[in-house]
Order: C-alpha cells, then structure tokens, then sequence
C-alpha cells in the first residue's frame, strides 16, 4: 500500500484507540416511552435509538437508548423489590429504596472497569417517589473515561435500575438531559 493511503488509515485507526468519537449534542426533545409490561414510563430523547423494551418474561424487562458513547438502559426486576420487602421489615431506619440501590454496585462493579460510585442521593421522581441517583465514573475502553448516574426507584413489584453513562466529554452536556430522564419516571 502506499504512504499517502497508510496515513489516513493510521489515522483512524489511531483515533479509535485514543477513544476520539463524536460528540453527542444536548436533546433539544424528548418523546415518551411506555414499557409493553407496564412496569413504568419515561422520557427519553428524541432520535435517540430504542433496543429492548421488555418481553414476556414478568420477572425482567429493560430498555436501551443511545446515540453515539452515550447511553440510558432501564430495567425493571423482580429481585430487586422482594429485597426492598425483606428491607421494610427489619426496622432499620435507612429506606428500602437506599439498600436496594446498594445491591446493584457489586454488578456494577463486576461490568465497569474501575467503577467507582459516589455517595448515593434521595431524589424524587414524577410518580414513584423517592429514589437513590449516584454518579459514578469508569473507564470505558476506547471511549476513554465515561461518566454516569446510577438511579434506583421502587415500584409495588419491581426495582427500576437506570444506568446513565457517557464519555468523559460530554458528560457537562449530557447530564442535565439524563436528570430529566431520571425524574421523569413514572407507572
């Protein structure tokens, strides 16, 4: 091959590495989003790509969206709420929603490299109440360092998990958008 076609085909390859992607812009809209199990509804926005979306297992459901590095993935189980029942009956004064945020971090931990989580916040979503939103930081490989919330919220029967990551980069654009996804939750 020669040099002058080698340099660019460095160059992206070079780039791939070093985690260059394109910025994703802050959503100017937003479109919600109706589970099919009726487990919650969200916004999220607009022209980002939906994956998933729940199925007939009664016990699970999630949702994906993204665009670019940057992605939401919601899921709903089963699991997750009995621990909270368990947590509602033990008298101890910190919320079923904290404890069963808790839980979640060692998976985390195990799917993130170098995952670290800060400390875990009350919020309050549109209709299911108060939840637990933490941000964490990780390295993510090619993209370089992302960043992201953790959010938990409890539903009669199932744990909502909301995992909000980008990279590093975009993160001061995107995090607003990502708390109005979060607070928008709602049956």
């Amino acid at each position: 091959m020669r040099p002058s076609v080698m340099r660019p085909l460095v160059f992206v390859a070079a780039c791939a590495l070093a985690g260059c992607s394109q910025p994703v812009p802050a959503p100017k809209e937003f479109k919600e989003y109706h589970a099919p199990d009726g487990t919650f509804q969200c916004e999220y926005p607009a022209g980002w790509v939906t994956e998933g979306g729940g199925g007939s297992r009664t016990d699970y459901s999630m949702v994906k969206f993204n665009k670019g590095d940057a992605e939401i993935r919601v899921e709903a189980d089963l699991a997750g709420s009995l621990f909270a029942d368990i947590g509602r009956n033990d008298g101890d004064a910190e919320p079923p929603v904290a404890k069963v945020h808790k839980l979640k971090i060692k998976r985390l931990d195990d799917e993130f490299t170098n995952y670290k989580e800060r400390e875990a916040k009350p919020f309050s979503s549109k209709a299911l109440g108060e939840g637990r939103k933490a941000v964490f930081v990780a390295d993510g490989g090619i993209v370089g360092r992302i960043f992201g919330y953790h959010a938990t919220l409890l539903t009669n029967d199932k744990r909502i998990t909301i995992i909000c990551q980008c990279s590093a980069t975009d993160w001061k654009v995107l995090r607003p958008a990502f708390d109005r996804v979060i607070a928008s939750f709602g049956r």
